[in-house]
């Protein structure tokens, strides 16, 4: 089997982190961590593993953060796995068999989430969570970045997915989800796009429908409900705080660190 780094990033996630290391400690020749400054032992959980290494790391938005922990990875295959994410056996024996004589550069995976007490039908698009570190790109993205496979390089699939412990609690997804808005609002505004009623109110609309019906969120009762909602919600939000960063950037010269300070 081929050496591989797992890269993960932690920030409090001392419930969680233990659970996603356990998954893949057996595949991992070593663990790159990157920590935005824990409080909450999740330093100390993460120095129970002896292939581990943590790297202590300023949050600039989650493209940065993959792209520097491949940079920090010494071995040429890396895996993802995020702190609140586990690799289920078969998936880490489907792992150890494509290593063993891996035929593409990149290997994509679906992430099956659980919320609010329920295994949900609706995933995440695939992302490569596995492949040789030069064939990922990321765009520059806040949240919602894009991953990509580098045109020269070939891409796979995993039968198996990820899961993913996403939110037990209800306030806790609408911390993230008002986070996630502004920092949608600010790459909107960065691109040069501006406030449109017709564009971000019908782009949310399409959301609700796309995530409810075609991921059948409608087959998982009040909590397939209400991800679509605030799925269909999110963009209006996005439209209404860039119209609150016209606002702010008449008013404040330094209006973008601010944004990040305060809002993100």
């Amino acid at each position: 089997m081929k050496s591989l780094s797992v890269c993960t990033a932690t920030y409090n996630n001392s419930d969680t982190i233990r659970r996603a290391l356990d998954s893949i400690n057996s595949l991992a020749d070593e663990i790159v961590v990157l920590d935005s400054h824990s409080t909450d032992g999740t330093r100390d959980i993460v120095d129970e593993y002896a292939n581990s290494v943590i790297y202590d790391y300023e949050f600039e938005g989650f493209a940065d953060m993959f792209r520097t922990a491949t940079e920090k990875s010494s071995n040429e295959w890396v895996l993802f796995v995020d702190a609140d994410e586990e690799v289920k056996e078969d998936l880490a024996r489907e792992i150890q068999n494509t290593l063993d004589s891996p035929s593409e550069d990149a290997y994509q995976a679906e992430k099956k989430n659980r919320m609010w007490g329920k295994w949900m039908h609706a995933t995440h698009k695939p992302r490569p969570i596995l492949a040789r570190k030069q064939a990922l790109s990321w765009d520059d993205s806040l949240v919602g970045e894009e991953w990509k496979v580098r045109e020269e390089f070939t891409t796979g699939e995993l039968r198996n997915p990820i899961h993913h412990y996403a939110y037990d609690d209800i306030d806790e997804y609408l911390e993230k989800w008002v986070r996630y808005t502004a920092a949608d609002a600010l790459d909107e505004w960065r691109a040069g796009h501006t406030p449109s009623i017709p564009k971000y109110y019908f782009k949310g609309i399409a959301a609700f429908w796309y995530r409810y019906i075609y991921e059948k969120a409608v087959l998982d009762g009040w909590q397939g409900l209400f991800f679509a909602v605030m799925s269909g919600v999110f963009y209006p939000v996005v439209d209404a705080k860039m119209r609150y960063i016209q606002m702010v950037q008449r008013q404040n010269e330094d209006w973008e660190d601010w944004w990040i300070e305060t809002k993100l």
